[in-house]
């Protein structure tokens, strides 16, 4: 049995500078990932805090956490996970 993350709830710091238009296009670039919102829910004077919540059938969080990264974000923690199990289909027996 494997298992798949379904939606994630990420808290994170990012520079002012960065679009969250273009973070939120960069993010749905990632293998599994299918849908993501960003809210700004604080403002300093060169950074935002952000929530992203994001979805898909088999989300790859390294990848997530490499895309933010390298957009010079800050992960703060993750809030939020949901995990389906998946179940690995029976090997036919040797013939």
């Amino acid at each position: 049995m494997s298992t798949q993350i379904r939606r994630l709830l990420v808290d994170a710091l990012k520079p002012r500078e960065t679009p969250i238009i273009e973070l939120s296009q960069t993010i749905c670039s990632v293998e599994g990932v299918e849908e993501c919102d960003v809210t700004v829910t604080e403002v300093d004077a060169k950074t935002e805090t952000v929530k992203l919540t994001i979805r898909g059938p088999d989300i790859n969080y390294e990848q997530v956490t490499k895309v933010l990264e390298d957009n010079g974000m800050a992960i703060r923690g993750v809030d939020e996970v949901s995990v389906t199990k998946t179940k690995v289909p029976p090997r036919p027996p040797p013939k």
